[in-house]
């Protein structure tokens, strides 16, 4: 009982030395690169050979399009990388043997090193998120203006021009792109643990790398994967064990994978974002404690 009190301080010390340690890696460059491209979106021209009551609406959901691509390319990669470098590190600075042979237990070392790097791409995702948004309220306002006065110099009233400036309020940001953004940092939450999972007991950081991207792309379309294997033959009662036990094994990433079509328009209500966060814990604890008892079986 008294460990169990004692290990939120403990995995929160890991954390914050992890996070320090991702900072001096000069990690923080990447979303500075990403940050200048949002902001060079701002020039691209509106789209006019559309009709002016369509004017700019495309333009904003490209922007969230690209927007999007770039944190989920960003998370992936600095999840995997992040991840795969930590105990290599740890070992070479001979930080792990430090922490270790003091009265922290490896399940709370584990935790402390995924809390540390859910924390530094948290904070990175947040800055990319708050440049789009930022973004797309200058764009709003400047084509809702634009739009205004356009349909205003071709004789529409103001009761004409209503709908169609809901049209492009509607295209900018909101709390459903929001809550897709939450989706897609709960599936990297699940792709760190299982990086953290896989480096326990891979020989290289290259090799966790390959394997943790692997993980992913395989559960990101274990579906497609399984109805391919089955097309024609039907699905036996072998098959779906077979499934089943991938699903354990191998998380189903396309179950997170939903920031894009929130963005475009598609319902993701809160008690569904509440029930892949469940998802995302279980598999995140699940991975921890296999990682823990892989861990304890080496020799430091």
């Amino acid at each position: 009982m008294r460990d169990l009190v004692h290990m939120p301080g403990r995995v929160m010390a890991v954390a914050g030395v992890t996070l320090t340690q991702l900072v001096r890696m000069r990690l923080f460059l990447v979303p500075a690169v990403v940050a200048v491209l949002f902001l060079a979106l701002q020039f691209i021209p509106y789209q006019e050979n559309i009709g002016v009551e369509f004017q700019g609406v495309a333009q904003l959901q490209f922007i969230k399009d690209i927007s999007l691509g770039c944190m989920q390319l960003f998370g992936l990669i600095f999840c995997v990388a992040a991840t795969a470098l930590l105990i290599p590190r740890d070992t070479e600075d001979r930080i792990l043997y430090t922490i270790l042979c003091k009265p922290v237990p490896r399940f709370d070392y584990l935790a402390g090193k995924a809390a540390g790097v859910l924390a530094l791409l948290v904070i990175m995702i947040a800055f990319l998120d708050g440049m789009m948004s930022l973004l797309l309220a200058q764009r709003v306002a400047s084509i809702s203006a634009e739009l205004s006065s356009a349909m205003a110099a071709n004789g529409f009233s103001s009761e004409e021009i209503a709908p169609y400036l809901e049209q492009v309020q509607a295209a900018g940001n909101s709390w459903n792109t929001q809550r897709g953004i939450l989706a897609t940092l709960l599936g990297y939450g699940v792709l760190t643990t299982l990086t953290l999972l896989i480096s326990c007991f891979t020989s290289g950081t290259i090799v966790s790398i390959i394997f943790g991207l692997g993980a992913y792309f395989i559960g990101l379309f274990q579906g497609t994967l399984f109805d391919a294997i089955t097309a024609g033959q039907g699905t036996t009662a072998a098959m779906r064990y077979a499934e089943q036990a991938c699903a354990v094994l191998l998380p189903d990433f396309g179950l997170f994978a939903v920031g894009d079509t929130a963005s475009a328009g598609a319902e993701l209500s809160w008690p569904l974002l509440g029930g892949l966060a469940l998802i995302a814990a279980g598999y995140m604890l699940l991975h921890l404690l296999a990682a823990t008892w892989i861990f304890s079986k080496k020799e430091f």
